[in-house]
């Protein structure tokens, strides 16, 4: 997993791409817990580069958006496309995180 993260209209970006699995989702949880530690209050995943997600990948999501919850920021999602969407179908993960259909889409909605 490479990720890039980028500060935008007080919001940060958080670009993945590859494989997010149990081996490499700790850098993710170490990135969305230090966002949120330094005030960030607008967090956004795009995920449109991920071609794969296990349930640990989905754990650390679920962990950012209760944390973001709590910290009264906003967590959410973009580019949820082909496997992974199924896997938040099948989950039903959909009811519970925002999720939009392209970065710009979702930043206009901060």
């Amino acid at each position: 997993m490479n990720d890039l993260v980028a500060k935008t209209n007080d919001a940060t970006v958080i670009t993945l791409q590859g494989e997010l699995d149990v081996n490499n989702v700790e850098d993710l949880k170490t990135v969305i817990e230090s966002e949120l530690s330094d005030g960030t209050g607008k967090i956004l995943i795009d995920l449109n580069k991920v071609t794969y997600m296990d349930s640990a990948a989905l754990g650390v999501l679920v962990a950012g958006l209760k944390r973001a919850r709590l910290s009264n920021a906003q967590f959410k999602l973009a580019n949820v496309k082909g496997n992974v969407e199924n896997i938040f179908k099948l989950t039903r993960l959909t009811k519970f995180f925002e999720i939009y259909n392209s970065v710009d889409s979702a930043m206009e909605s901060f």
